[in-house]
């Protein structure tokens, strides 16, 4: 036989067998795909914790629906049997409690045969409990809801997702932070005013449930000051708690004379916690118990307070605090203890809070007239307790009387006068404080300042313009931001803090600083958080009495509109 013919047939035949055989694919169907129970499951993509605990959850489930009753439907009923109808869905709620315990189940949207919605039921009660759930993901009812799909087909138990229930934002704000949720109540503010909700009343919820919170909070999440500045809001509103928060305050030297202010200012009386320290040897804590009485005015507390004004073995600074706390009080010999204290004493210091604090608000020209001459007195502190007592008696009648303030070399003359500037909200009294902010004293400086801006007297912020040099104090640069132009402030850099806050609510843009704290809120400390949520109150406070006509001594006064 011939090889090479031999060789060359096979060839041939080859080539045709695999012709016919590309030809018979081509024309071949495709294969069928599996039956839809049969494909893979989808999986749960969520992301985060929500996902993690998604997937938990899941996988729990998943062996008693996928494993179990859908393989042991398909392998021992008939393709017939509704449980077997591949397009046969429900749609279920689960509630998981914070511990992980099965709340409830409910069917929502039921498959259309009981069979099959039983076994969903029969499911997830089987396969409780879960893990307990993160804090994040709870609903205002403290459970987990997960809305939850089961099916025949490919998707079995995969289509599961957690709903929110949330309250409303006044009621949920006092139910997270209880439960130290400040983050998740941030969250909520900002939806709430993403969506329209007036800044004014977000920021209202969130103070109404901030103070009573913090005032529960552990003593170390929050500084003395604000500590006080809460308690003092809360006693003012009749919160017994507060009141005797207060109380214990009075007797620890670091917050005494605050708490004593704060317990006057919600009309508790102050002189039976402290009367006792007169009748003591301890000059220390009788000196204490005359600053927390500095505002008072209780006739009982005279007689130990004149006792102190009138010892000389104790310290001036102790003397001084016992005639500022005689002050308010309506009673002869505290009238008398005080005038023969400023005519006769040894002490500069004691003689002038004496003097001072013998003038009575709006006492008229007549006691002006007897301060006149003090101003020029040798002691700092007479000329600083005659330059007061002329503003305490005769408001901004006799202002120009105060021209020797602009030579003193001393600034206490200075500061004296901006504090009693305080009560007089006129626009005479405003231009004398713009005055004072060219005295070269940081500390008067920023004390007029602070007196500008308390009044909000809008159109005098310019005078603060030249303190935003970078060589100002820092502290009075900060304060000096109410006088930046909007770009600026609006480009300030975050760590000022609460100074572009404090700027915005002095300009009277409560929207924009409410903006601002919301932005800004979760990054500061828990002092700082709660200090700009009462200057938030104190502001509206003011703002509303100025409305109102309130708490000003005479027309006239330059305030925000």
């Amino acid at each position: 036989m011939d090889v090479m013919k031999f060789l060359r047939a096979p060839l041939s035949i080859f080539v045709a067998g695999s012709l016919l055989a590309s030809i018979a694919h081509a024309e071949s169907p495709p294969a069928p795909a599996p039956p839809a129970d049969k494909q893979a499951e989808p999986a749960i993509a969520t992301p985060g914790a929500e996902g993690d605990y998604l997937r938990a959850v899941h996988h729990q489930v998943h062996r008693r629906w996928a494993d179990n009753f859908l393989r042991l439907a398909a392998e021992t009923l008939p393709a017939t049997n509704p449980v077997n109808d591949l397009t046969r869905v429900a749609e279920a709620e689960l509630i998981i409690g914070a511990n992980g315990q099965l709340v409830a189940t409910k069917m929502t949207k039921p498959s259309g045969y009981a069979g099959f919605d039983d076994a969903v039921a029969d499911v997830l009660r089987d396969s409780a409990p879960f893990a307990v759930p993160p804090v994040d993901l709870l609903s205002d009812d403290d459970a987990v809801h997960v809305r939850w799909t089961f099916a025949r087909d490919q998707r079995r138990c995969s289509g599961l997702a957690i709903e929110r229930f949330e309250d409303p934002l006044e009621i949920a704000a006092v139910k997270l932070l209880r439960k130290k949720r400040q983050g998740e109540l941030l969250r909520r503010a900002a939806v709430a005013t993403a969506a329209g909700m007036p800044v004014e009343t977000v920021m209202g919820a969130i103070t109404k449930a901030w103070m009573p919170a913090s005032f529960n909070a552990a003593a170390n999440t929050v500084t003395p000051g604000v500590s006080l500045r809460v308690a003092r809001l809360l006693a003012e509103m009749g919160d017994p708690a507060a009141v005797k928060s207060l109380q214990a305050a009075v007797t620890q030297p670091a917050t005494a004379q605050g708490a004593g202010e704060a317990l006057s200012a919600a009309k508790v009386p102050v002189c039976p916690l402290v009367k006792k320290s007169f009748d003591g040897p301890n000059l220390t804590e009788q000196h204490q118990a005359a600053l927390v009485l500095k505002s008072a005015g209780e006739v009982d507390c005279a007689p130990g307070l004149i006792r102190l004004l009138q010892n000389n073995k104790a310290r001036p600074d102790a003397r001084a605090a016992a005639a500022i706390a005689l002050g308010p009080i309506v009673d002869d010999s505290a009238h008398k203890a005080l005038a023969t204290a400023a005519k006769e004493d040894a002490s500069a210091a004691v003689r002038g809070a004496a003097m001072l604090a013998g003038i009575r608000p709006g006492a008229g020209r007549g006691k002006v007239v007897a301060m006149v001459p003090f101003l020029r007195d040798p002691a700092p502190d007479i000329r600083a307790a005659a330059a007061g007592g002329v503003v305490r008696a005769g408001g901004d009648t006799d202002l120009a009387d105060l021209y020797v303030l602009f030579k003193d070399s001393d600034p206490r003359a200075a500061e004296s006068v901006a504090r009693e500037l305080d009560r007089v909200r006129t626009e005479e009294a405003t231009k004398f404080l713009a005055r004072l902010l060219k005295r070269p004293f940081p500390s008067v400086q920023t004390l007029a300042a602070q007196m500008l801006i308390k009044r909000r007297a809008v159109s005098s912020f310019s005078a603060l313009k030249p303190m935003l040099d970078s060589a100002t104090d820092p502290t009075l640069r900060q304060i000096a931001l109410v006088a930046a132009d909007a770009p600026t402030l609006a480009a300030a850099d975050p760590k000022l803090g609460l100074a572009v806050y404090r700027a915005y609510l002095a300009r009277g843009e409560r929207d924009l600083a409410g903006n601002w704290w919301l932005s800004h809120a979760a990054a500061l400390p828990p002092s700082d958080q709660t200090d700009a949520l009462l200057d938030w109150i104190d502001t509206r406070t003011a703002g509303a009495a100025m409305a109102r006509g309130g708490n000003v001594a005479a027309s006239g006064g330059d305030h925000a509109k």
